[in-house]
């Protein structure tokens, strides 16, 4: 009960806005992740339609509707994961439980917005208009920095905002990956510490291995880029979020690889400042996670469940 009205309050300030909603975002999911871990994945998903139900009533449905997709569902979804996926009094998943951990979230966001793009293209009557306002949007942004001189160089706002717009379902996509996954750690942690977390703290490093399937499933989200309209959007949120799962993978390689290297926490600092900061780097990860799964970096054998 308690964990769905923290949730919910949460979800409630981030929907009215403002820089403390957008910080308070960030931890719309882990109240539910708590309870899943710590109480059992039930409990969890019972927190989860409280709190659903509860924003359907104030402030507003489509709030209620946006958190299920958004919020509640990945959040459980990756508990559900985390937990081994247990049905019928045995688990489904028993190898590589941290990778369908993160995957479930980023399979569910994924879906949601590709869902969306589509029955706004078809409300609209293309996707141009369906990103109007995202576009409207990112022109006024934009053409307010090029005045202030804040972005230099000879750029059309018009066209840039474009882009932008265009982008823009994808990166969203992308970075809810990010923050589901960073949640489903520290509820992991707060359980753990707190006594409540039952499985034992996998590792991590080891045991981070993407199936094969989500490498096919960036190959074909690459293909689909190249082409317009809804189909090439999809395609651009596939490569934003089965990316960001690679990076993930090659941040583990890392991990593995510095374990009983000198300095090597000292170099992992480093490695994530770069990356806090300048953000491009993680494509390199990404093509790191991508080929481990071909060449085997960390040499241990696939398929197999590792704990601390």
């Amino acid at each position: 009960m308690l964990g769905a009205i923290a949730s919910t309050a949460i979800f409630t300030v981030v929907s009215r806005g403002g820089l403390g909603g957008l910080l308070f975002a960030h931890l719309a999911p882990l109240p539910l992740m708590i309870i899943g871990l710590g109480f059992g994945v039930r409990h969890g998903a019972t927190a989860a339609l409280l709190a659903t139900a509860l924003l359907s009533v104030f402030p507003h449905p489509i709030i209620g509707m946006a958190y299920a997709l958004l919020i509640a569902t990945p959040a459980c979804l990756a508990c559900y994961a985390a937990a081994g996926a247990p049905r019928g009094g045995r688990d489904l998943i028993k190898q590589d439980i941290p990778s369908w951990a993160a995957l479930a979230p980023a399979a569910v966001l994924s879906i949601v917005v590709i869902a969306w793009i589509i029955v706004a293209t078809i409300l609209h009557g293309s996707l141009s208009e369906a990103l109007n306002p995202i576009r409207a949007r990112a022109y006024i942004v934009i053409d307010s920095m090029i005045k202030d001189h804040e972005i230099t160089g000879q750029f059309d706002p018009i066209a840039l905002s474009g882009y932008v717009s265009r982008l823009m379902p994808a990166f969203l996509a992308g970075y809810g990956v990010l923050i589901h996954i960073i949640n489903l750690w520290l509820a992991g942690r707060i359980a753990q510490f707190s006594g409540l977390l039952a499985l034992p703290w996998p590792d991590i490093a080891l045991s981070f291995n993407l199936p094969k399937t989500t490498g096919w499933t960036l190959i074909a989200g690459l293909a689909m880029s190249l082409f317009s309209g809804p189909f090439a959007e999809a395609g651009l949120i596939l490569v934003v979020t089965m990316g960001f799962l690679f990076t993930c993978q090659g941040l583990a390689v890392t991990h593995a690889r510095l374990r009983n290297a000198r300095f090597s926490t000292l170099i992992l600092t480093l490695i994530y400042f770069v990356l806090g900061v300048l953000g491009w780097p993680i494509l390199l990860f990404a093509i790191i996670g991508l080929t481990d799964l071909v060449f085997n970096y960390r040499g241990v054998a696939r398929n197999t469940n590792y704990s601390a």
